[in-house]
């Protein structure tokens, strides 16, 4: 889903026809040398490709030592050249093509799963409410071990479709591994037709009068967690804030802000983005300019609707894997000076993709375009135009400064960096080791396998935390810091060189002491692995959206946002600072 997308689908049948004729037309030119029809360059480089290609394929099919599937054949060539390219331009077959309806419009027919390779085996690490999945009992965590009785532990992503993906209403035998449980458990799992919400949370957020030093009035924020962007997006947001508005007129409370949570989304639509915006900022703002290889492909996105909230305060989260869409409505707020941003720098995608139909239902999805937010900035932070003739560096390397609508200073090049960062502790090395090496994630299963249910008020305490500490030793987990590789890159370089007596002390002593300082780490990150786990348990038993219900207090962005949307000398100071 990490695209943006002017959607434009060219599938009737009559162009597809034309476009199946027009590629035989013009490979057998090219293969007999058929003159091009006109002396430009870039035509005479086509047609003399296009006929290198032609006869290679030819040759190779009909005379390779073994025979060759043409359409594989094909596919491996088109994939190579893709790779060539960039990451986000893909060539979609049509088996495959049932992707582009849930990148466009999340929606699909299905189990409602979302899996990944843990340890080599295909395992639940996601759960789509109220679809067949959760209705049937299964869990984050579980180990697919069959479907339709088809032994599928350690299958790949696509072999997995074939049995996941189907007619809604059809019903699916699946057998998992549940830590906990000794034997396999069985379900039955109907298929239906799983709509992806952008949307997975909204709610009110008490306003805290410590974060303002007395400045806030009794009242709350208004929260709206957004996951991706797909076509419904703008709609969903908008109906949020309008639920949470009537919310807070019931209660009675008044509102003070608004927190959009865009942290870890990997983008999609470009008019979803835009759609967005426009809630928040007045008619007429320009929001997103788009521009491609030729001179006069700019295209421009401004705002042609009245702003739903166009002047309370308002909060924007991010973190490094918010990409793409997400950093479109992040830039362009920041650039207008409409939201404060905070968390983490972001991804730094700044293309735009292009959905077009190939002949026989396969699907082009190409770069077409960059995207420039407001102040005229792109956040693209890797050039692969460079990294294809070699040379491999980040455009941040080389970056300009801009400014925004109140003289700010912002810089492109380098994804959307926060106006201010949260308060809460800074996640280290060891945490962020954790969750790579799915330490927190598996302990969860373990925790969670022989539990049916969760108490109402359940939290991680001291105990629960110990077991944890317990378990990561079990598993032998091994934090190495970059000293303490390096010191054991020295000890394996004494091998070709020894080193004095007094030395190979030295760094035995300081090995030592970094293997202990690591062993301490741990327990000074208590704080941190207990909100982890307590996010990762919770995800066991309940909803997407109960989870970050709960979770929302001890979120330390969320905290951050809070004290500043409370108060309004302190929000209007930072978006007025000028650099």
């Amino acid at each position: 889903m990490n695209f943006l997308s002017h959607f434009r689908f060219r599938a009737s049948r009559r162009f597809r026809v034309l476009g199946i004729a027009c590629a035989v037309v013009l490979l057998a030119a090219s293969a007999y040398g058929f003159r091009a029809v006109s002396d430009n360059p870039m035509y005479i480089k086509i047609s003399k490709s296009l006929g290198i290609f032609g006869e290679f394929f030819r040759q190779v099919s009909n005379d390779y030592v073994d025979e060759i599937d043409p359409l594989e054949f094909v596919e491996a060539g088109i994939e190579g050249m893709v790779k060539h390219l960039d990451p986000y331009t893909t060539y979609i077959s049509d088996e495959d093509s049932e992707e582009v309806d849930i990148i466009t419009t999340g929606v699909y027919g299905g189990l409602g799963i979302t899996t990944a390779l843990i340890d080599s085996n295909v395992t639940i690490v996601g759960i789509t409410e109220g679809c067949a999945a959760e209705k049937a009992g299964l869990r984050v965590g579980d180990r697919i071990y069959s479907l339709d009785s088809t032994v599928v532990l350690n299958a790949t992503t696509n072999d997995l479709r074939k049995h996941t993906r189907g007619k809604p209403g059809s019903s699916v035998p699946v057998r998992v591994l549940r830590s906990g449980v000794r034997d396999t458990l069985s379900f039955v799992v109907v298929r239906q037709e799983v709509t992806l919400k952008n949307v997975t949370f909204h709610g009110l957020i008490p306003a805290s009068q410590e974060a303002s030093a007395g400045s806030a009035k009794s009242g709350a924020l208004g929260y709206v967690r957004l996951e991706r962007f797909t076509t419904g997006a703008a709609n969903e947001v908008r109906e949020a804030l309008e639920q949470l508005r009537k919310q807070a007129g019931t209660e009675k409370k008044e509102l003070q802000g608004w927190v959009l949570d865009v942290r870890e989304n990997p983008g999609g639509l470009l008019d979803a983005a835009v759609g967005i915006c426009e809630l928040f900022v007045p008619s007429g703002t320009l929001i997103v300019a788009t521009r491609g290889r030729s001179n006069d492909s700019e295209r421009r996105y401004v705002s042609r609707r009245p702003p739903l909230e166009p002047a309370l305060p308002l909060a924007v989260l991010i973190s490094e894997n918010t990409a793409s869409a997400s950093e479109i409505v992040a830039g362009a707020l920041q650039d207008l000076d409409r939201a404060v941003i905070i968390g983490e720098r972001s991804f730094g995608k700044g293309l735009v993709q292009t959905i077009s139909a190939l002949p026989y239902d396969a699907t082009l999805k190409m770069t077409t375009a960059k995207y420039y937010t407001p102040s005229g900035r792109c956040i693209q932070k890797i050039d692969y135009n460079q990294r294809r003739h070699g040379i491999v560096k980040s455009q941040s390397d080389t970056s300009k400064t801009f400014r925004t609508s109140t003289g700010r200073i912002v810089r492109d090049a380098s994804g959307i960096l926060p106006d201010t960062v949260m308060l809460a502790q800074v996640q280290t090395d060891i945490v962020e080791e954790l969750f790579r090496k799915n330490v927190l994630f598996q302990f969860a299963n373990e925790f969670s396998g022989s539990r049916k249910t969760l108490p109402d008020d359940f939290s991680v305490d001291k105990r629960v935390v110990e077991q944890f500490y317990a378990f990561a030793k079990r598993s032998k987990f091994v934090y190495e810091s970059p000293a303490y590789r390096k010191l054991l890159e020295i000890e394996r370089l004494q091998q070709i060189q020894p080193l004095s007596s007094a030395v190979a002390a030295h760094i035995a002593s300081a090995k030592q002491q970094l293997a202990k300082e690591q062993t301490q780490e741990l327990e000074k990150q208590r704080e941190t692995i207990t909100d982890a786990l307590h996010e990762e348990i919770l995800e066991r038993f309940y909803p997407r959206s109960t989870v970050i219900g709960k979770t929302l207090s001890t979120d330390g962005d969320i905290e951050t946002a809070r004290s500043l949307l409370v108060n309004p000398k302190r929000y209007k100071a930072l978006l007025r600072q000028v650099q």
